[in-house]
């Protein structure tokens, strides 16, 4: 079986003639960034093999499990020339790592429960605040397929000369805070929303007094 470098291996998923000098510069950016990663990578559980010595199927399946995208004619040359790459079973997609890598989430998942993060209280604080001032003072409908109050409030907090954000990047915030926040709740049958968002504050300015 034919080896390849990692130099060589760089080369031929970028479609370049790796006995040939590489002219264009972007081109030896693009190998040269590819062949430090496979550098990096070989003689670990992604790549076996050394530097200077990698096998094409073995390539075909570091490719598919770190998601580098190989052309495709260089996919099928690797493919026809090694029927036997295709059948070979994944060891890093077998059962047991599978089900090691879902315990490894599954506390993960439960150490963020128990412990999570120093900021997560203020940042819960905060999307309240927004969600609440949206909602309460600009009459803010969270089920409403169009909502004017984002643009009234980032209007009026241009009016002030206060530093704001884009419309989209505030519907964006309120979202995600509803979506954090699990606000707001289920409808009612018969599709009556609980939530009734507050009247607009008016624009109107008070009479002078006589």
């Amino acid at each position: 079986m034919p080896f390849w470098t990692a130099f060589e291996s760089s080369a031929l998923i970028h479609q370049c003639d790796p006995s040939e000098p590489i002219e264009i510069p972007s081109a030896q950016r693009v190998v040269h960034r590819l062949r430090t990663l496979i550098e990096r990578h070989c003689g670990t559980e992604l790549l076996a093999g050394s530097p200077d010595k990698i096998s094409p199927p073995t390539l075909l399946l570091w490719a598919k499990r770190t998601g580098v995208r190989i052309n495709y004619p260089l996919k099928a040359c690797i493919t026809r020339s090694y029927p036997e790459a295709r059948k070979r079973p994944d060891p890093a997609l077998s059962r047991e790592a599978l089900l090691a890598r879902v315990a490894e989430l599954e506390a993960d998942v439960q150490k963020l429960a128990d412990d999570p993060p120093p900021n997560f209280k203020e940042r819960q604080s905060l999307m309240k605040l927004v969600l609440g001032m949206a909602v309460a003072g600009y009459g803010y409908n969270p089920r409403a397929p169009r909502n004017p109050a984002t643009g009234e409030i980032i209007n009026d907090l241009r009016i002030k000369e206060v530093p704001t954000v884009d419309q989209g990047t505030l519907l964006r915030c309120l979202r995600t805070a509803m979506e954090e926040l699990d606000w707001p709740p289920p409808e009612e049958d018969g599709g009556q929303s609980k939530v009734s968002p507050a009247k607009p504050p008016s624009r109107k300015r008070p009479q002078a007094g006589r």
